[in-house]
Parts: structure tokens; C-alpha cells; sequence
């Protein structure tokens, strides 16, 4: 399996940052192989050039008739390459090499079916409106409905900017031929999901360390937390900022509490010890709050806490981030290159894997997104560690991990294939 032809540009107007995508590919695509298949495109722009998605889609396919299946969505940012395009109109696509078994379009504002004969889910790539309501419930019954738990991407929060696709030549079964102008929807959930035949490796990057002790929920309500440790939500939390400090300093005032509110992150995670070094665990979902009940000593996030989860108060730390980039990056090493494994009968076996194409996704809320295209630090540390291999993605709102919803952490997809020994 060759590499990922992989294309991105920015521009202000989205017919010359498409061009030159076009461009790019079709250069690639000229050193491949003929028998190579390019059926499936995943496309990513700035929030920008949302209003023209269509158009930047329609164009796509016209120029590249071979791909019969594009997915993707607007976003706050598009990454790729080394670069982050920050608020500059900026378009990039990526053509991951699969069988036409090998992954399934879906979008929940169709009637869902059950997939391809053969095809045994493996995980989805998500992309969704962040403003939508009742999300986790939504993500719930999409695993069901696509029986696969394992789902990642990214929801972005938009407003009007906000934009979606899922569809192609032979998607009719699945999708209506136009939703929204051209294939591209407002809202809901869509993207592709993976078969088995997939090579394919996720890890989970988190951003924040941790500010205190863990507490265990002893007590909670859908999204509200009422006691930790068997003491009053509230009062747990308030002690731990010293918000009553705060607002008893010169100018402090009581309109300022929900502000300070809103800065608060707190990490939930299973009960067990989760503080990974100077980072929050894997395991761990860090959400905002988003309101209190000073009647019920209760505290609201966006989420759904449950009883006999950990919680911690928890901050954003570059340093951090930084480091559990280059830690997935060197797990993702550690599974590309295995035990040599000696040939046996004169036939070449299998002595490691090489990534054919990746895709990062990582929370809005790590950065602020750039005015311009600049080099990003993040991107950089990838491909140092990684090599100089197709790489795109996108920022989000919200970071899709399984059926919950992160907030500052960020995923690594990683599409592989067996290195062959030379004989």
C-alpha cells in the first residue's frame, strides 16, 4: 500500500486554495501506481470557507473522478503538514488508500442500515455540530446503530459557519443524493467508519495536569455533581479555587462567580489511581462547568457524571501537552516496529509497519487559533518523531472518545501497513 496522497493550501478565495489542492494531488496520484484505488477523499476547511463547501466538494470530485466518496466537515482550524492555518481559508484533503469493503459512509440524518455484508466495524471517524443537543445520547445510539463502540473524531461549534459531509456516487442507499446543497448538511453526525481490513491506531492525548486531590462521586444527578467524598459539591470545589477569596478582594463582585465557573475544568475518570505523571490518565474526560445550585450544593457539567467515578480539578499546561505528544508518538513507534522476525521457507515475513497517512484532531481550547498560517509546534513534534508522512486534521469544540465527549485532549489516527523484509 503506497502513501496517502495528502494535499492542503490556504487562500482567501476557496477557487484557488482548491486549485491548488487539485494540483498537488493530481501530481501524486501521477506517481502511484494505476492499479491503485483513490475512492474515498476526506476533506477539511477553515471555518472561513464554509459557506462555499459545497462548491470546494463539488469541485473536488470533477477534478477527480476516481474518488467516489468525500467526508468531512468545516472547522475553527485545519491542520496539515507541519502547518496550522489558524483563521486563513484553507483547504486539505487527504485519499487514504482502501478497499472498497474496507469503509462505509454513514450519516445519522439518513436511515441507518447495517453494514456492508462482510464488513466488521472496527471504529468511526465522527465529525458533528458541537452545538447540537443531547450529544452523548446521540453518540450512544449512533455505536448501537453502527455496532461500534470505538468512536473518535471531532464536533465543531461553528454557529452559521457550520458545515458537514458524507456522500458520493454510490452513497444513495445511505444518504439522500443532496442534503443541504450538494451533499453537505448543517448538523448531526456523520463521517466513515472502518472495517477490520483497516490497519488502523488511535491514541489519546491529553493537555491538562492536575490541581489537587481527587474525589469520589458519591452522588449525582444527569449532569449535576451534588457530593464528593460525601460533602457537598460545592463546597468541595469552592474550597479547593478559593473563590471566596476572590470575590471578597477590592472590585470582586458576585457576577463575576459564573466567569470564574466557566474556567473550571474538572477531569472524571473510572475509580482507580488515574494521575499519569504530571498529566491527567488516558481514562480520564475532562469537562467544563457550566453552572451551580447554591440550594442543592450542586455543581453542573457538560457532561454526565456518575457515582463511584474520580474527580479532580485539573488546568490547561502547554508543557503537558507537549509531552503527551511526544508519549503517543513514541508509543505509536513502539507498535511500528516489533521483534524482527526471521524469514522462514525463503519467503519474506513481515518485520514492522510504516504509516501510510495520519489524521490529528486536537481541542480548540489547547491554542488560540491563529490569524495566519503559522508552524505549529504540536505538528512539528509528530513529524519529527513520526517522519515526513501525510498528515491533516483539524481543531474542534469537542474531541469524540468512544461514547463520551472530551475537552483539551486531542487524538492520533494513524493508518499502517507490513513492511516486507527485501529478499
Amino acid at each position: 500500500m503506497p502513501f496517502f496522497p495528502c494535499a492542503h493550501a490556504g487562500h482567501p478565495l476557496w477557487q484557488h486554495a482548491t486549485r491548488q489542492v487539485i494540483v498537488q494531488l493530481q501530481a501524486q496520484i501521477s506517481m502511484q501506481s494505476p492499479t491503485v484505488r483513490h475512492g474515498l477523499g476526506l476533506v477539511y476547511v477553515s471555518a472561513s470557507l464554509a459557506a462555499h463547501a459545497a462548491e470546494i466538494v463539488g469541485t473536488l470530485a470533477q477534478a477527480l473522478p476516481q474518488v467516489q466518496h468525500w467526508a468531512g466537515c468545516a472547522a475553527h482550524s485545519v491542520l496539515a503538514g507541519d502547518m496550522d492555518y489558524g483563521h486563513t481559508g484553507a483547504v486539505a484533503v487527504m485519499l487514504p488508500v482502501l478497499a472498497p469493503g474496507d469503509y462505509q459512509l454513514f450519516s445519522d440524518i439518513a436511515t441507518h442500515k447495517p453494514t456492508q455484508p462482510g464488513v466488521t466495524a472496527q471504529a468511526a471517524l465522527v465529525h458533528g455540530d458541537a452545538a447540537a443537543p443531547a450529544l452523548v445520547p446521540q453518540l450512544i445510539e449512533l455505536a448501537r446503530q453502527l455496532e461500534c463502540p470505538d468512536l473518535l473524531g471531532g464536533l465543531g461549534h461553528l454557529g452559521q459557519d457550520h458545515a458537514q459531509w458524507a456522500w458520493g456516487s454510490t452513497a444513495s442507499g445511505r444518504l439522500p443524493a443532496t442534503v443541504g446543497g450538494g451533499g453537505v448538511q448543517k448538523g448531526g453526525l456523520s463521517g466513515v467508519l472502518f472495517g477490520s481490513g483497516v490497519e488502523l491506531l488511535s491514541v489519546g492525548i491529553q493537555g491538562c495536569r492536575p490541581m489537587g486531590p481527587s474525589h469520589t462521586v458519591t452522588h449525582a444527578e444527569g449532569a449535576a455533581l451534588l457530593a464528593l467524598d460525601g460533602r457537598p459539591a460545592l463546597e468541595v470545589l469552592f474550597g479547593h479555587l478559593n473563590w471566596q477569596e476572590a470575590l471578597a478582594a477590592p472590585g470582586a463582585a458576585p457576577h463575576r462567580l459564573p466567569g470564574e465557573l466557566r474556567q473550571t475544568l474538572l477531569a472524571l475518570s473510572p475509580p482507580h489511581p488515574w494521575v499519569y505523571g504530571a498529566s491527567v490518565a488516558l481514562a480520564a474526560h475532562v469537562l467544563s462547568v457550566v453552572g451551580i445550585d447554591p440550594l442543592r450544593q450542586a455543581v453542573f457539567v457538560e457532561g454526565l457524571p456518575q457515582p463511584g467515578q474520580t474527580v479532580t480539578l485539573c488546568q490547561a499546561d502547554e508543557q503537558v501537552a507537549r509531552a503527551e505528544v511526544r508519549r503517543a508518538c513514541a508509543e505509536i513507534g513502539d507498535w511500528l516496529a516489533p521483534e524482527p522476525t526471521p524469514a522462514q521457507d525463503g519467503q519474506a515475513t513481515a518485520i514492522g509497519r510504516s504509516i501510510c497517512g495520519a489524521i490529528y484532531i486536537r481541542s480548540a481550547l489547547r491554542h488560540p487559533v491563529p490569524r495566519s498560517a503559522q508552524v505549529d509546534a504540536e505538528l512539528q513534534l509528530i513529524r519529527h518523531a513520526l517522519g515526513p508522512v501525510p498528515l491533516l486534521g483539524f481543531t474542534s469544540t469537542y474531541e469524540v472518545d468512544g461514547t463520551a465527549l472530551q475537552q483539551m485532549s486531542a487524538q492520533l489516527l494513524v493508518f499502517t501497513q507490513p513492511l516486507q523484509a527485501l529478499t
